[in-house]
């Protein structure tokens, strides 16, 4: 399907997936986009809960999106609300796979909670772009 916003066009798909956990509850959901930007990036959007429960999809979607697409891979994390460990080895094997294919792979607009696990890990030096004019905060 085929998006105009302004004077950009935009390629887009999406997933949604459910998934049961006992402890929870109710359903666990994990909301996945993509769209092709003019220049040739990729954006993916994940948003919602990334995490034991939803972790797998959502590496197979990202990975899916990589072999389909040639250019630059950006993983937008705006609409992100949770992110446990398994999430975080999620993202690493969502640059990994990236890496292998040699696309460029970054992660953008992770909200604070994010960005203070990915500082605490050191993960925001592998994945996050550094700001404007600047290598990353310490």
């Amino acid at each position: 399907m085929l998006t105009r916003a302004g004077d950009a066009t935009a390629e887009v798909a999406s997933a949604m997936a459910w998934a049961h956990d006992d402890d929870l509850p109710g359903p666990v959901l994990l909301e996945l986009n993509h769209r092709i930007l003019p220049a040739g990036e990729v954006v993916v959007d994940i948003g919602g809960d990334l995490d034991i429960a939803t972790a797998e999809m959502a590496v197979r979607y990202v990975r899916h999106v990589i072999d389909c697409h040639q250019g630059p891979v950006i993983v937008d994390l705006a609409a992100l609300g949770f992110c446990d460990a398994r999430g975080l080895s999620a993202l690493v094997r969502m640059a990994g796979y990236a890496e292998r294919a040699g696309r460029p792979f970054r992660l953008a607009s992770p909200g604070p909670p994010v960005v203070k696990i990915m500082r605490i890990t050191g993960l925001d030096r592998r994945l996050l772009a550094p700001p404007a004019g600047g290598p990353p905060d310490s």
